[in-house]
């Protein structure tokens, strides 16, 4: 599964950042998890990644040791190709039911 991960610092305390970043020194992604991008903000109050995970466990082990730190908003994501023949699919059946 693709995943679109953003996330937003909910500790700003300089005590926090320094935590954070220790945890984020000696953390690597879980078996199943590769990052594709790993991006922070220009405004340092969060970042984006675009990363590939073999199941929704695999993304709670991504996520988990961040929460005392981050709010995470995750999306999976679709290629535009198979997205735009899922939505004609869905026009087709739309139009297929009577009213």
């Amino acid at each position: 599964m693709l995943v679109h991960m953003a996330w937003d610092f909910i500790d700003a305390t300089e005590e926090g950042d320094r935590r954070r970043l220790a945890a984020f020194r000696q953390w690597a992604p879980p078996a199943g998890a590769e990052f594709k991008g790993f991006y922070g903000f220009a405004d340092t109050r969060g970042g984006v990644a675009i990363l590939e995970v073999d199941s929704a466990d695999t993304l709670a082990r991504v996520t988990s040791p961040w929460v005392p730190w981050l709010k995470f908003t995750t999306r999976l994501l679709v290629p535009v190709d198979i997205s735009s023949a899922i939505a004609g699919e869905a026009i087709a059946f739309r139009d297929s039911v009577s009213q």
